[in-house]
């Protein structure tokens, strides 16, 4: 219901979200974190979501945990995935974001569920590093053959995203996709 949708958001509210994206980015960037600065940056995280997403901070509540109960991020509670397929999981306007990732619909019915990204800053930026940093530490660029539809294709697709960031930034310039729409 309208309970469930984000509240609109102030100036202090878009200087918080804003200030909370450069602390993940600059995080991301760094090679020195401790556990100790993940698990604070965690706790902000989940504060902010708790603040700002009335469905997660009930779910949160049901769970027993609350950002001031929170010692660790493992204290913070997972939601199940059939959940964005039932409730608005967002801190943010659904009309207000620049992309929305859609499950496949394979479960229930065709009922897809919809992660909403306002920017998509955090999850390129984390894709990049940890792709280099997982499979190509010693090397610039692989030749890659992507068996699976681009983002003209599948528009929604996470995976699909995640496929062509690692196509622009570490293919070779014979890189292809190998399926298309013809």
């Amino acid at each position: 219901g309208i309970r469930d949708q984000p509240r609109s958001r102030g100036l202090g509210d878009v200087y918080k979200r804003q200030t909370l994206i450069r602390t993940i980015l600059a995080f991301i960037d760094s090679d020195t974190t401790t556990e100790n600065e993940f698990n604070e940056l965690a706790i902000e995280l989940f504060a902010y979501q708790y603040a700002n997403n009335l469905p997660f901070r009930q779910f949160s509540i049901q769970q027993g945990s609350s950002p001031r109960m929170a010692k660790t991020w493992r204290d913070i509670p997972s939601v199940p995935i059939n959940a964005f397929k039932s409730v608005l999981l967002s801190c943010c306007v659904p009309d207000n974001t620049g992309r929305t990732f859609m499950t496949s619909g394979t479960t229930q019915d065709g009922v897809r569920g919809k992660s909403y990204h306002p920017m998509l800053d955090v999850y390129d930026r984390s894709m990049i590093k940890n792709f280099k940093k997982r499979f190509l530490p010693n090397t610039k660029n692989i030749k890659m053959g992507i068996l699976f539809p681009d983002t003209d294709i599948m528009p929604n697709s996470s995976l699909a995203h995640y496929l062509s960031l690692a196509l622009d930034y570490f293919g070779t310039p014979c890189s292809s996709y190998q399926l298309n729409s013809n």
